[in-house]
């Protein structure tokens, strides 16, 4: 039988409350007593254990009297709960306090709360905000919050928890756990994968749920969809209990690209409980030694595995990474054509080659030579299909010559592969970061990989191989400075290469070290071959119609101080001084340095044969 606590007419707990040991106790703010009996049915499920404790919280805040009447109400709603047969004590207490949340948070402490239960009124689906309390109470709770939304009829026959593969889904799996513990209702683990085969996507989740309590009660069911909602939301009916957790994304991430949770309190039929994990005490540290030696942001475990696993989860390409790709090469190859930079800004916006590019360097950190393969396919693929919608642009709208965006980029040199490292950076360190939007540094690895690509497709159809090579060497220096400095990135932060447990493996990674410091000898050696001035940066049909009606028959380059710029013309009259000043200030342009220019005259005689 509930132990109902007798002083129920004590108002004011903020001086006389007294925990004399830790014990198990969830707290349950309330403010209406018609949401108790309900959230009183979900605190006891989610205890299996006897001796736990339950506390009716009710705030007042230092704006509003002590309403008597709901005191009353919570009192007979605790009455009636210690009449039937209980595991678990009942209190109902009120504290005075600044704000609610001040108050929930202080009465947790105190308490040494377990958890933090509150209730969402149901509201038509769809329109389900958790409001500025709850999310507050979330951010700053010493404890599990759970938020329990509860439709108007429920008859639930089944406890599905959706889970990623981050340490964090353990937490929403032990809560599932114990909820089917204490109802008999059978709990299943639902992981939606888009990408790779099912069973490594079944074995992540057996993998998550090895070393938890109970796991034995789990079914784990996998499916494939793109959408993680809406995959769980279709698998799902009106008689499940969904538990799901809080977003971790940034505002900008959820506009961008969805809440998952948010999305599933919204359209869910049966009811939903949302976890807000409370970080342990060695996350705490973390943090604190995070804080604290600011040039050495370490990443907690939790933050490793969860950066691992989304790497392994969209590495591999989808329809929408493919359409979205098709789209951003189109664009980019327009731009390029157009000669416009805003329409190749355009195509970094929609490039999604952030992904694959960042997997690559968490495998090359962490020593998993199966995620780096899997990236290498993703890329090699992306850079087929970029190439091909290239030339397929170049075909249809054939350019007459090589546009300044495209002479810009079949030329690098040192200061692109500058341009690269710090792509790569900010790639990886937002991707490890939860702080920064990911999507801007998506935008910036976008720049630096797909319109040197389409700059290749162009320059091969009209037939200007040495831009072509040009742009491909760019490509690959920035490929290169992207995958090395994110790993750098990530070993800075702390991660590591854990999967080197035997020879092979370790030699296998030694070679591909050794191989890729190869590479990056090389394309330092060709980067700086090619900041040579060379003629074919020149646009010769420009420089032709400045001479005009003059035929220029020859170029040629002498490395001097200024550079100079032989130009031989054919002409059968003067050179006007005005062309060749403005054909000086051409070649410093298409050059990028200051030039001077001597114009070679030979004269031609015109004859008339009568």
């Amino acid at each position: 039988m509930a132990i109902v606590n007798p002083s129920l007419n004590h108002i004011d707990t903020t001086e006389t409350l007294k925990i004399s040991h830790p014990i198990r106790t969830t707290i349950i703010p309330v403010a209406n007593p018609d949401s108790a009996p309900p959230l009183l049915q979900i605190a006891e499920t989610m205890g299996v254990e006897p001796g736990g404790h339950i506390v009716l919280l009710y705030v007042v805040t230092d704006d509003h009297e002590v309403n008597e009447l709901k005191i009353a109400a919570f009192r007979t709603t605790v009455e009636e709960a210690g009449k039937k047969d209980h595991r678990f004590t009942f209190e109902v207490i009120t504290h005075h306090a600044v704000t609610v949340v001040d108050g929930i948070i202080e009465i947790a402490y105190r308490y040494r709360a377990e958890k933090i239960l509150l209730g969402l009124s149901y509201s038509i689906r769809g329109q389900v905000e958790l409001g500025q309390v709850v999310e507050t109470v979330a951010e700053r709770a010493p404890c599990d919050v759970v938020v329990y939304r509860n439709p108007i009829q429920s008859n639930v026959e089944r406890i599905v928890v959706p889970v990623g593969g981050s340490i964090a889904s353990r937490v929403i799996l032990q809560l599932g756990i114990r909820l089917a513990q204490g109802s008999g209702l059978p709990v299943e683990a639902l992981h939606v994968y888009s990408n790779g085969p099912e069973w490594e996507a079944r074995s992540h989740v057996e993998s998550l749920l090895a070393d938890i309590p109970g796991h034995e009660l789990v079914t784990v069911n996998v499916i494939h969809g793109v959408k993680v909602a809406d995959s769980v939301l279709s698998w799902s009916n009106e008689n499940d209990m969904m538990v799901v957790g809080f977003s971790e994304r940034s505002l900008l991430e959820k506009w961008l690209y969805g809440d998952t949770a948010q999305r599933i309190l919204d359209r869910a039929m049966g009811p939903v409980l949302v976890v807000s994990r409370a970080i342990d005490d060695a996350e705490i540290q973390a943090l604190a030694r995070r804080r604290l030696s600011w040039l050495r942001p370490l990443l907690t475990q939790t933050e490793q595995e969860h950066i691992i696993w989304h790497s392994k989860d969209t590495v591999l390409p989808t329809l929408d990474y493919f359409v979205l790709l098709i789209v951003a090469a189109l664009l980019a190859s327009l731009g390029l054509l157009l000669n416009s930079s805003a329409v190749v800004i355009g195509a970094m916006l929609v490039a999604p080659l952030m992904s694959p590019i960042i997997a690559l360097g968490v495998g090359l950190c962490t020593a998993r030579l199966n995620l780096m393969r899997k990236a290498f396919v993703t890329i090699g693929l992306s850079v087929l299909m970029v190439l091909a919608v290239g030339m397929i642009v170049g075909i249809l709208i054939p350019p007459t010559s090589a546009s300044k965006e495209m002479l810009a980029r079949a030329y690098p040199s040192l200061l692109d592969a500058g341009v690269a490292l710090g792509s790569g950076f900010i790639g990886a360190y937002a991707t490890a970061r939860k702080d920064i939007p990911a999507a801007l540094a998506g935008v910036a690895i976008a720049a630096a990989l797909v319109p040197p690509i389409c700059t290749v497709g162009l320059s091969i159809v009209i037939g200007e191989p040495r831009l072509a090579l040009g742009a491909a060497l760019l490509f690959i220096t920035n490929m290169v400075c992207i995958t090395v400095i994110g790993a750098v990135v990530f070993f800075w932060m702390g991660m590591r290469p854990t999967r080197l447990e035997n020879h092979q493996r370790r030699r296998r990674y030694s070679v591909l070290l050794a191989g890729l410091l190869a590479v990056v000898l090389l394309v330092g050696a060709l980067l700086n071959f090619s900041q040579h001035p060379s003629v074919e940066k020149i646009s010769e049909s420009r420089l032709q119609a400045v001479f005009d009606p003059a035929e220029l028959i020859g170029l040629q380059i002498t490395k001097q101080d200024p550079l100079m710029v032989v130009a031989t013309v054919r002409t059968s009259s003067e050179l006007p001084s005005e062309s060749v000043k403005m054909a000086q200030v051409m070649l410093s342009e298409d050059l990028d340095t200051p030039v001077r220019l001597r114009v070679v005259v030979q004269k031609v005689i015109d004859g008339m044969v009568g």
